[in-house]
């Protein structure tokens, strides 16, 4: 008798664990409603019907059209650009998330906007956006960046996101000719 009622109890108390273990699993946010409340959405274009880039940095400002699925360089059309690198740069802004959000900010010079270290530029013709990017974050690893029509928001985001926006020039967005290789004979 003893033993049936300890075997009713483990059972009573595998029972209370199981039904406890069930709510949690159903009170768990989903993967899908966990990315929500962590991504900050700042641009939403089609990349494929950007039609206007540019960008500005140290290096100087670069403007590029597309015409016929074809980038061209506003500033000297017969330059070959290297379409695999605008159009990775427009999909980085195109559909940009920020990891987190800093909202009614008073000062943005106190996040490098009083002087960008970048500023970026894509429009679909009815839809256009112009991104700044300010000071660089070294305690969390992220760029500050901010909506030229909103600067009271400043959002943070990791330095892929930006880093070809800072480095880039028109001599990295043009094709490069590969050097053939020639023997030179041995005398």
């Amino acid at each position: 008798m003893i033993k049936q009622k300890k075997q009713l109890i483990i059972l009573c108390l595998v029972l209370i664990l199981a039904i406890v273990a069930l709510v949690l699993v159903f009170e768990l946010p989903t993967e899908e409603e966990a990315d929500e409340t962590q991504s900050y959405p700042i641009t939403t274009l089609d990349q494929e019907t950007v039609n206007k880039f540019s960008f500005a940095n140290d290096g100087g400002t670069y403007h590029f059209t597309r015409q016929d699925d074809r980038w061209s360089f506003d500033d000297d059309k017969s330059v070959d650009i290297d379409e695999t690198i605008v159009e990775r740069m427009i999909g980085k802004v195109t559909s940009l998330s920020a990891l987190n959000c800093i909202e009614d900010v008073e000062d943005i010079a106190q996040y490098g906007f009083d002087e960008p270290a970048a500023s970026i530029q894509i429009s679909d013709g009815t839809t256009a956006y112009t991104i700044l990017i300010g000071d660089y974050n070294d305690l969390t690893g992220t760029y500050y960046l901010c909506l030229e029509s909103d600067q009271e928001t400043v959002y943070t985001t990791d330095s892929y996101t930006v880093s070809d926006f800072l480095d880039n020039s028109i001599d990295t967005l043009t094709v490069q000719e590969e050097e053939s290789e020639t023997a030179t004979p041995i005398e």
